[in-house]
């Protein structure tokens, strides 16, 4: 087993959640927030990038802390779940770098895929980057998920990883990492943890690479990416 990965499994168990804390299933399961705190104290991840702001947040803040010259991006779409966040971390008197930034999701396409993306100014997380490690919880929506990598590949450095939450919830969850790997091939390297929490998918990012769409599946892709949009639109889906 990859050697981060395995010192994270050894030492979760040793992270504290405190239950006054965590806010129950609104946030990161409990087992999950343990391994992603224990995965970063094990990399010495110094900066770091997070899509969906909760109490996850905090668990990271806490292991970067550690660290000189830190800093943690946290993205969401939420105004309120990045309140909620900030607030959390303000409180908590962790001494982190964290910014908190609010972008909404709009349809855009990557080669033929209609894939749900974060409004981000161009060249933000390059600007921001290189990071050590990536946390993608959200967004829930269908197709979310699977453009968060592609935009985040370019701002991790050759070595450093990206963490995938609720890995094994949903049918998704487990094609974006086939398409993953599909654009990506030998460029990057994932592990799936079904056993912790809901699942966490650990991709090492192994080199530089331009990403090849596949094509597989665009108009299916497409018509569900534009479905869920329209029901978050609506307010139909949360």
């Amino acid at each position: 087993m990859n050697p981060y990965i395995a010192a994270a499994v050894a030492e979760m168990d040793k992270v504290a959640v405190s239950r006054l804390e965590h806010p129950g299933d609104l946030a990161l399961d409990p087992a999950s927030c343990r391994f992603v705190a224990a995965f970063a104290r094990a990399l010495g991840a110094r900066r770091a990038l997070e899509f969906g702001s909760g109490f996850s947040t905090l668990m990271l803040a806490r292991e970067l802390a550690a660290q000189e010259d830190n800093y943690l991006l946290s993205i969401d779409d939420s105004a309120r779940h990045s309140r909620t966040a900030r607030e959390a971390v303000e409180n908590s008197g962790c001494q982190a770098k964290v910014e908190f930034r609010v972008a909404p999701l709009k349809p855009e396409f990557y080669g033929l895929r209609l894939l749900l993306s974060y409004s981000l100014a161009p060249g933000l997380l390059d600007a921001m980057g290189p990071f050590d490690l990536v946390l993608i919880d959200t967004p829930h929506h269908k197709f979310g998920r699977e453009a968060v990598f592609y935009d985040a590949f370019r701002a991790v450095r050759p070595g450093g990883y990206v963490v995938m939450a609720g890995a094994n919830r949903e049918a998704e969850e487990n094609l974006y990492v086939r398409n993953w790997m599909s654009a990506f091939g030998e460029a990057i390297d994932p592990v799936l943890l079904e056993g912790i929490g809901s699942g966490i998918s650990v991709i090492e990012k192994i080199s530089e690479a331009e990403p090849h769409y596949p094509v597989r599946g665009a108009l299916w892709t497409s018509f569900k990416t534009l479905y869920g949009y329209g029901r978050l639109l609506s307010g139909g889906e949360q």
